[in-house]
């Protein structure tokens, strides 16, 4: 198979499975991983691509920010790994906020054997899920519906909010550049972030490492903002322009 071909199957790989490693390609074809990166950014030049740090996922150029049914898709056992971990940070009789995205889904949906806890959510998704379950208690946050979020947001969001205090916060992330700045593409989306972290007594932020080394427009501050940061980026340190390995607040899994 020459160069050509294996970039096509790599692109047709990425359209079905929605991302790929370069380990993975390697294995499959017994070339470094070099030549993957190679691979990967003549398939980003043709527009085919959005990189990762260690991997690509699927781009389509005529959309800015991916529906939340695709990013389900995206990612699944990384999300669930740093779902499994972040519930383990969290006590049973807590009051906790489950903010949008899919990854603090997966942290919903590993909440669900704690004792005694109090859910507040703004997340269409967690709802959904966490509806489902008998003897929990779940609370529906109000706001103004943005499809590409999944969740309610907003003033009327903030609002309510400012009446309740979290003894927890669950948010997630689009973006995480090498300063640590967490960033959004929506301005509401990032605002009822900022307002949920402000009532939050502890606060974890969840990613995986397709948010690695992207940088939008809307920031919710730096990850050292947070008393836990989870993620399955195994180079984030080295990655990170300031190392704070030392703070102990950053989890990989």
């Amino acid at each position: 198979m020459n160069q050509r071909q294996r970039q096509e199957w790599i692109a047709e790989k990425v359209k079905i499975k929605g991302s790929i490693t370069s380990a993975e390609i390697a294995e499959e074809f017994g070339i470094s991983k070099m030549t993957v990166g190679r691979d990967f950014k003549e398939l980003q030049a043709r527009g085919v691509v959005q990189l990762f740090h260690g991997g690509a996922m699927y781009k389509d150029s005529n959309i800015l920010e991916y529906p939340i049914s695709v990013k389900s898709d995206l990612f699944v056992n990384e999300k669930k790994r740093i779902g499994q971990r972040a519930a383990e940070e969290i006590s049973d009789g807590s009051s906790v906020f489950l903010e949008t995205g899919t990854t603090v889904l997966h942290v919903a949906l590993e909440l669900t054997q704690k004792i005694g806890c109090n859910y507040y959510t703004n997340s269409l998704l967690v709802m959904n899920h966490l509806s489902k379950v008998e003897n929990l208690s779940l609370h529906s946050v109000p706001g103004k519906y943005r499809e590409l979020s999944g969740g309610f947001l907003g003033m009327e969001t903030q609002n309510y909010m400012n009446h309740l205090s979290f003894d927890y916060c669950v948010i997630g992330a689009e973006a995480v550049d090498s300063n640590g700045r967490v960033s959004l593409h929506s301005e509401e989306d990032a605002f009822t972030k900022q307002a949920v972290m402000a009532r939050s007594k502890k606060k974890i932020l969840v990613f995986d490492r397709s948010k690695i080394d992207h940088d939008y427009l809307y920031g919710i501050g730096s990850i050292y903002d947070f008393d836990i940061v989870i993620t399955d980026y195994l180079e984030i340190f080295d990655f990170l322009a300031n190392d704070h390995e030392s703070e102990g607040n950053i989890l990989v899994v």
